[in-house]
């Protein structure tokens, strides 16, 4: 096996980016969300964030978390509440129906990913997990 060069490490990361936002279009699709509302909704899950920590984790404008928030409210989603150690800072939080639609989303995420590698081995698979995790961090600034 030879040795990636330096130009094919950033195309293979770009192809499997590619791949993993098709897919989240994809499955959201049908739930009648886009890509960016069902993250917001998987990090709302996970940590109630405020608007300026969503507008950096989906890497966005704070502004444009303002009309995402609204529309998931307006689905009755989301909600939104003042944080309880500073009322200046608003959090979002899933309803009943949006923690319901977010393990939706997952489960069929799941699904997806877990059927397009069912043919690799146990140890492939382990060793992909443990090589993408440590890319993450890496990646994180």
């Amino acid at each position: 096996m030879t040795a990636a060069s330096d130009d094919e490490l950033p195309g293979a990361l770009i192809g499997l980016f590619l791949e993993i936002d098709g897919l989240f279009s994809t499955v959201s699709r049908p739930l009648g969300l886009t890509p960016q509302q069902a993250q917001l909704l998987c990090f709302a899950q996970q940590l109630q964030p405020s608007f300026g920590e969503l507008a950096i984790l989906l890497h966005c404008d704070k502004t444009n978390i303002t009309g995402l928030v609204d529309r998931l409210q307006r689905r009755d989603l989301v909600t939104r509440h003042p944080d309880p150690d500073d009322r200046r800072v608003t959090r979002v939080k899933l309803t009943a129906q949006g923690e319901a639609l977010t393990c939706q989303f997952q489960q069929a995420i799941e699904t997806a990913l877990n059927s397009r590698f069912s043919a690799w081995p146990s140890t492939r698979r382990d060793d992909l997990v443990r090589l993408l995790r440590s890319a993450t961090s890496v990646l994180q600034p």
